[in-house]
């Protein structure tokens, strides 16, 4: 009990370690590292060199697909320049089966006692230094996790009954292999698998024939968690998934063949080379991980062109990644201000010009072509790019006029967010089902307060192309008639509030269904109203 009692503890300081590392470094790296991770895709050296060490950082190639395939979603990546960052990952997650072949305890014991040090000086509490001083922790507590396993692991081989498993299970090659894959579908990594493997390796555990085919079965889980993970996804995001799985499987496939080999025929130089992986177990089992990573990363750097379109053809781009790519935006634009100014205006439009596009979901008359979920998340997606793309025009920027013109798109961009966001309540609450349905005592208040939205969100758009086609100088009339059309319609809602209350006997249902029908709609035009004050450099002016 003693001795399971030490395994156990060191597997929990482990996996403790491993959650540390990861949670504090990414936020640590946080908006930089998504940046850097952005712009490095434009050299495929650099790019790789980027996703070996964000695989090292994460230590999880999972996280980091996860990551670019979001970053994808957003329209700051293409998939054919994501490809180099998540198969280089792989690679990066091999430093930490490295570093776990070497004897590190007296260092840790120094760093464990540093890290207390600093938590005693309360410098958790600074936000310069709480997330490095994390992050130490959880590089002390994962390598002191590996000195208890190795320290309880020569005890355990010497107890009966687990020599005797163990010699069952070398009769059973194939069972390594299966566990391997099963224990990175739970760890979701295969890195830590490894790392465990390797540690039992060194305290004379499992021998190096069991521990190779257990980190094989591990990469081959790995690729089978990710194309798991990605079920949900579709378009870019599932194809980007697709290439890792394919990736691991490619390691596997590339190198399992020339191991089992090795141990069927004496291959030219095989002898030298089981001499040496029998003096040093630990070593050959991480250079073979190591290996594992490498041959999968360069097979896809050769391969990828071929490997993507196959990718594409099994998860063809959806309706919804079509509308998120953003239409005038693209990362050179940053360069030149001026005209990257001009060009957030003109996506604003375009989002802008879904609003409208909602309303037809529910409006009799009209034939939508997309689906309102589809629209919506498009829409939400090109705001957040209009987002970053103004927050790098921010910093690129210098001139105290585009500086100004910046933070006058950044505030329609919020207000663009808050129209999407009442318009999703609207479309999911009172005007939900309106187009379907007919007799109901509310539909003609309802479709009414369709008709109105559409047309002053018509408005706002007319004013705002014609902003856009003169080079940012609105038309005075058009302004004013849109604010003339969101005037304050508190008394007027009130009013028919009241009116239809009296006239029509409602249920609580219907009384709720009128009063957020109604409060939804003067949101609305407030909402109008304001993105009107900040159309054309006179009305910034005025606000």
């Amino acid at each position: 009990m003693e001795i399971a009692a030490d395994l156990l503890a060191g597997l929990g300081l482990f996996f403790v370690g491993i959650r540390l590392i990861g949670g504090n470094l990414r936020e640590m790296s946080g908006r930089w590292f998504r940046r850097l991770i952005a712009r490095a895709t434009g050299n495929p050296a650099l790019a790789a060199l980027v996703g070996t060490l964000s695989g090292a950082v994460t230590q999880s190639s999972s996280a980091i697909t996860f990551i670019v395939v979001s970053l994808i979603s957003a329209g700051l990546l293409g998939i054919r320049r994501a490809v180099p960052l998540v198969v280089w990952a792989n690679v990066g997650t091999s430093i930490l089966v490295l570093l776990a072949v070497v004897d590190l305890r007296l260092l840790v014991l120094y760093l464990l006692a540093a890290t207390g040090l600093g938590y005693f000086l309360n410098l958790d509490r600074a936000p310069r230094w709480r997330h490095a001083l994390g992050s130490a922790l959880g590089v002390a507590l994962l390598f002191l996790g590996i000195v208890f396993i190795k320290e309880s692991g020569g005890e355990l081989r010497a107890v009966p009954a687990v020599a005797d498993f163990l010699a069952f299970a070398a009769g059973w090659p194939l069972l390594a292999f299966v566990v391997g894959a099963g224990l990175t579908l739970v760890a979701q990594s295969s890195a830590t698998v490894s790392v465990v493997a390797v540690t039992l390796t060194t305290a004379g555990v499992l021998t190096l024939d069991q521990t190779a085919l257990l980190v094989f079965g591990a990469s081959l889980g790995s690729g089978l968690s990710v194309w798991l993970l990605s079920a949900n996804l579709t378009g870019s995001g599932r194809q980007l998934a697709l290439v890792q799985v394919l990736a691991k499987v490619t390691g596997v496939v590339l190198l399992l063949p020339v191991y089992v080999a090795g141990q069927v025929v004496e291959l030219p130089g095989g002898a030298a080379l089981l001499a040496a992986a029998t003096a040093a177990p630990d070593q050959a089992v991480a250079l073979l991980y190591l290996a594992l990573q490498l041959v999968a990363a360069l097979a896809m750097s050769v391969l990828g062109g071929p490997v993507l379109a196959l990718a594409a053809r099994a998860a063809p781009e959806s309706e919804e990644e079509r509308l998120s790519r953003p239409r005038y935006l693209y990362d050179q634009a940053v360069e030149d201000p001026e005209t990257a100014v001009e060009l957030v205006r003109r996506e604003q439009a375009r989002i802008l010009g879904h609003l409208p596009a909602l309303l037809d979901t529910v409006r009799p008359e009209a034939a939508p072509a997309v689906e309102a979920a589809t629209l919506l998340e498009a829409s939400r997606n090109l705001t957040a790019r209009c987002e970053h793309f103004l927050t790098e025009l921010l910093d690129a920027t210098s001139s105290r006029d585009l500086m100004l013109a910046v933070l006058q798109l950044e505030k329609r961009n919020q207000l663009l967010g808050e129209l999407l966001v009442t318009a999703d309540q609207q479309l999911a609450g009172p005007y939900r089902g309106l187009q379907a349905t007919g007799g109901g005592r509310l539909d003609g208040l309802l479709r009414a307060l369709v008709e109105s939205q559409h047309a002053l969100l018509l408005t706002a758009l007319d004013a705002l192309a014609h902003e856009t086609d003169s080079a940012g100088a609105s038309e005075p009339d058009e302004v004013a008639l849109l604010l003339a059309l969101s005037g304050d319609r508190s008394e007027a809602m009130d009013e028919l509030r009241r009116r239809v209350a009296g006239e029509t006997r409602l249920t609580a249902a219907e009384h709720e269904a009128l009063y957020a029908a109604t409060a939804l709609f003067e949101r609305t035009v407030w909402l109008v109203r304001r993105y009107a004050l900040l159309i054309g450099r006179g009305a910034a002016a005025e606000v």
